[in-house]
């Protein structure tokens, strides 16, 4: 099952959902429309869901001459087809928990590169590209660090796994400060390097949002983390 076409043909049904609520009519395309989302869905969740079309309605023609239906012959079919929906398939689980994840980043900047993206309805690896360079800036300018220094090389050089040698002490447990150091390196090899040099359409929203989160969190450490002065 195409996860990621359920949603879209799910946001299309919320999205009827809303213009039903405003009018007591409604064009006879629009619940043409509904009927061919409903074929889209069935195709896509491989399952028979006649029942849900609109196949007995009365039509009137409005003072311009355009044929319109009641709208409550719209929401009778549609409403209890998104609820099938949400239960069935845990659409609705699934929105809210993205929500949540996305309310519970913290960081402005961080959040107002990726937001856009993360609604849109591909190319994720944008959002770690994004991500990623958010991090790599804020290494450097906490550090005071030349611009010159990208990606690794800046991490190596601010970032050292050496307390003593260190710019930026993120901990005073050696462990932790060397274990956060890796982590920083690995963020950069694994992951701005290949979405700052080549493209890739594998990334899901969940996962650049996970991503996104994780960043967050590693922006706080960065943002708590001692300069040793010393060492630069």
């Amino acid at each position: 099952m195409d996860r990621q076409e359920l949603e879209k043909w799910y946001g299309f049904l919320k999205g009827l959902r809303e213009l039903s609520m405003n009018s007591l009519v409604v064009s006879v395309t629009l619940i043409n429309d509904y009927n061919n989302a409903v074929d889209k869905i069935s195709e896509i969740v491989g399952e028979k869901l006649d029942n849900f079309k609109i196949t007995d309605h009365s039509t009137f023609i409005n003072p311009y001459g355009r044929n319109e239906v009641l709208t409550r012959a719209l929401q009778y079919k549609l409403f209890p087809f998104i609820g099938y929906l949400e239960y069935g398939y845990k659409l609705a689980d699934k929105v809210i928990e993205i929500g949540s994840v996305y309310n519970s980043i913290i960081d402005t900047e961080l959040k107002e590169r990726c937001s856009d993206i993360l609604s849109a309805p591909s190319k994720f690896d944008r959002v770690i590209n994004q991500a990623s360079q958010v991090l790599e800036d804020r290494i450097r300018t906490k550090a005071g660090a030349d611009r010159s220094l990208i990606g690794a090389n800046l991490v190596n050089k601010v970032l050292n796994v050496n307390p003593q040698k260190t710019v930026l002490l993120v901990a005073d447990n050696p462990e932790v400060h060397e274990g956060v150091c890796h982590i920083c390196r690995g963020i950069m090899i694994g992951f701005r390097n290949p979405t700052h040099h080549g493209l890739t359409d594998k990334i899901t929203r969940e996962e650049a949002l996970k991503f996104t989160a994780f960043i967050d969190y590693i922006l706080k450490l960065i943002e708590e983390s001692t300069v040793i002065e010393k060492n630069k």
